[in-house]
C-alpha cells in the first residue's frame, strides 16, 4: 500500500508549504504527496492551501511547489477546491514534466467539471464520501482512480470500517477496475487496518498515523 502524506508531511500552519513536502521527500515510507489548489482571493493565482487565502503572498505558489516536487519521485495526489481550476493545474503540471506520476482529484462536486471525455494528460479522481453513491459516480465519470473519503470522527471511522469489513474494497476496486486511495488515517490503528484492505494507498497525517520519522 503506497503511504501518501496529507498536505505535505506536516499539519497547522506549516501545511501545503515547501517544508511540509521536503519533509515528506527526505521519509522513506512515503511513497506520494496530497496538497490542495485554489485561486488567491486578491489576484487569482494559483496557490497551495486548502482554504482561499485573501492574498497570494500569503500561500505557496502551484508553480513554486511543482518546481520542488519535480527533483523528488513522489507521486502527486492534487486535490482541486474550487471549479474552472482543473485545467490550468493540468496545464502547470505538464510544464513541469510531472503529468506521468500526478493525480488530480476533487469531491464529486467539483469533480463533474473536470474534462472527462477524451485524452487525459494526467489521471483524474473523484472523491467518494458515501459508499451508496459510489456506484453511480464512478459509471458517470470512470475515473481513474477512486478516493473514498474518511476523517478522524468516531463515527465515520467506525462507520467505515464497519461498511468495508462487509463490503470488501479489493471486490471493489477489481468490480470497477480502478486504484483505490482511502484518506486522512490519523490513527495507527486505522493506518493498519486500511494496510489490510489491498488498497492502492492511502493518505494518512503525521502525527496520529505514524509519527516522525528516525
Amino acid at each position: 500500500m503506497h503511504l501518501i502524506a496529507h498536505r505535505g508531511w506536516a499539519e497547522g500552519k506549516e501545511e501545503n508549504t515547501l517544508a511540509a513536502f521536503a519533509r515528506a521527500a527526505c521519509d522513506d515510507r512515503i511513497s506520494g504527496v496530497e496538497f490542495d489548489v485554489c485561486r488567491a482571493a486578491d489576484s487569482g493565482a494559483v496557490v497551495v492551501s486548502h482554504d482561499q487565502p485573501p492574498h497570494a503572498a500569503s500561500a505557496l505558489t502551484l508553480d513554486a511547489a511543482l518546481s520542488f516536487l519535480s527533483r523528488t519521485d513522489l507521486e502527486l495526489f492534487v486535490e482541486i477546491k474550487e471549479e474552472g481550476l482543473a485545467l490550468a493545474v493540468i496545464e502547470k503540471l505538464v510544464l513541469h514534466n510531472l503529468a506521468d506520476r500526478s493525480v488530480v482529484f476533487a469531491f464529486a462536486a467539483v469533480a463533474r467539471s473536470f474534462a472527462w471525455k477524451g485524452a487525459r494528460p494526467v489521471r483524474l479522481g473523484v472523491i467518494v464520501t458515501y459508499p451508496w453513491n459510489l456506484h453511480r459516480t464512478v459509471r458517470a465519470l470512470a475515473p481513474d482512480v477512486l478516493l473514498l473519503g474518511w476523517d478522524a470522527r468516531g463515527w465515520t471511522r467506525i462507520g467505515f470500517r464497519a461498511w468495508w469489513s462487509v463490503f470488501s474494497l479489493k471486490r471493489l476496486a477489481r468490480r470497477h477496475r480502478v486504484p483505490v486511495v482511502v484518506g486522512v488515517a490519523q490513527r495507527r490503528d486505522d493506518l493498519a487496518w486500511l494496510a489490510r484492505q489491498h488498497l492502492y494507498g492511502a493518505v494518512a497525517d503525521i502525527d496520529g498515523a505514524l509519527g516522525e520519522c528516525a
